[in-house]
């Protein structure tokens, strides 16, 4: 086989890999939007992982200016896969939903992340609380990042064997993903 042709080949294969995640993001949010509507949170909450302390210098702070960054190609293809998948659906997944997909194809990888639950007060109702879930990489946000602004973190979730809430480098960066 010559060199173009092995060159193609590798085209069509890295092709059907970057689909097969895709749809392997939108069958995983199918699923994840499904348990959180109807299984109670505690049943199928071990796939964001255990809930741990959230690290004393995110105590009390307020999200702004989370980075997109993700620091390796796996976690670039997940996070891209999510979003196109997220796409793909006649619904919106939630927020946690997108979290939960991108941590179970993180896992699957041998790279889980930390999933991070905030609070902010509702600026349209007096006394509410909104929430958003958002899964952070090595170096940054992979889903629900820049809808993060404002949130304070309030509960972690970390795998076995996975990155740790306290390992992630939060400082500022250019966002680096499409």
């Amino acid at each position: 086989m010559t060199a173009d042709g092995r060159t193609a080949t590798r085209a069509r294969r890295n092709l059907w890999e970057g689909r097969a995640r895709v749809v392997e993001a939108a069958v995983l949010l199918t699923a994840s939007s499904a348990a959180q509507r109807w299984i109670p949170m505690p049943r199928w909450s071990r796939v964001l992982g255990v809930a741990a302390s959230v690290p004393d210098d995110w105590q009390g702070q307020r999200v702004e200016g989370l980075s997109t960054t993700a620091a390796t190609l796996i976690e670039y293809r997940v996070a891209s896969a999510v979003r196109r998948g997220a796409r793909l659906l006649p619904w919106t997944p939630s927020c946690l939903a997108e979290a939960a997909a991108a941590q179970v194809m993180l896992s699957r990888r041998g790279t889980p992340g930390v999933v991070v639950v905030g609070l902010r007060l509702s600026p349209d109702t007096a006394g509410a609380w909104d929430t958003h879930a958002w899964l952070l990489g090595r170096q940054g946000a992979l889903t629900g990042g820049p809808a993060a602004e404002g949130f304070s973190a309030t509960t972690v979730f970390e795998r076995a064997g996975g990155l740790l809430a306290r390992e992630v480098d939060l400082s500022p960066r250019g966002a680096t993903r499409d």
